[in-house]
């Protein structure tokens, strides 16, 4: 479905559950309902064991589907043109600025030492609590053998740390990318002009609507939002 489709069910499904007793919206209110519809179901997505079947993010083909128009890859060579305040051993690299969330990563080491050079290593997500016990430890620490550490840093991005034995020649990322909003009309939302297509799977598009019309039922006619949310959740 178009935008124009989906603005078209949303106000069908709306007015049969309000009994067409209920005030209507503006497209730019529409728009932001879509918009925040497909943000809930992206994000109920991409939680592990995020529904009754336990399936998370890629668990199944159909939610593999459901999402796959944002997933996207990127191998970062160079590192942040600033180090400040890394930590020894720790390369600082600017992410892309529409990830939302990082899926799959990788890098290819660069060492003087041919048994150290061109070899491909998974990486390992780590908080900074892990980071400060397991530093010293030659046995969860980063090595040419085992991993690479990630931590988190300020203005978007990662903090790659190695033994110190060798270095980061590429950081291959693949990651979910942040959604456009659903635009009807020529507005604006989120900083964006209309209109603007849903561009998630059409696996998915029923279902925004669905979800945009208990958003607007919920402002308008919370009992019935209740009875909605309650039938959603016995199908699910």
């Amino acid at each position: 479905m178009n935008s124009q489709d989906m603005k078209r069910e949303f106000l069908i499904l709306y007015d049969k559950i309000t009994n067409f007793d209920a005030p209507g919206y503006e497209e730019v209110e529409i728009s932001i309902f879509l918009t925040k519809a497909q943000e809930r179901l992206t994000l109920s997505s991409l939680r592990a064991k995020s529904n009754k079947y336990d399936e998370g993010f890629e668990e199944t083909e159909i939610r593999r589907k459901e999402l796959n128009e944002l997933v996207k890859g990127v191998d970062i060579i160079l590192p942040s043109s600033l180090q400040l305040g890394a930590l020894p051993n720790g390369t600082l690299y600017t992410l892309p600025d529409d990830l939302l969330l990082s899926i799959s990563e990788e890098v290819t080491t660069s060492s003087e030492d041919a048994c150290k050079d061109g070899k491909r290593l998974r990486i390992k997500p780590t908080t900074h609590d892990e980071y400060a016990m397991n530093r010293s430890n030659p046995f969860k620490r980063p090595n040419i053998h085992r991993y690479v550490w990630r931590l988190d840093y300020e203005n978007n991005q990662h903090e790659l740390i190695t033994d110190g034995t060798f270095n980061i020649s590429t950081y291959h990322l693949r990651y979910v990318k942040k959604l456009q909003p659903i635009i009807i009309g020529t507005d604006t939302v989120d900083g964006e002009a209309g209109p603007l297509d849903c561009e998630l799977s059409e696996l998915l598009h029923k279902r925004i609507v669905d979800e945009a019309v208990k958003i607007a039922t919920g402002i308008t006619d919370p009992e019935k939002y209740q009875i909605k949310s309650i039938e959603q959740q016995a199908g699910n």
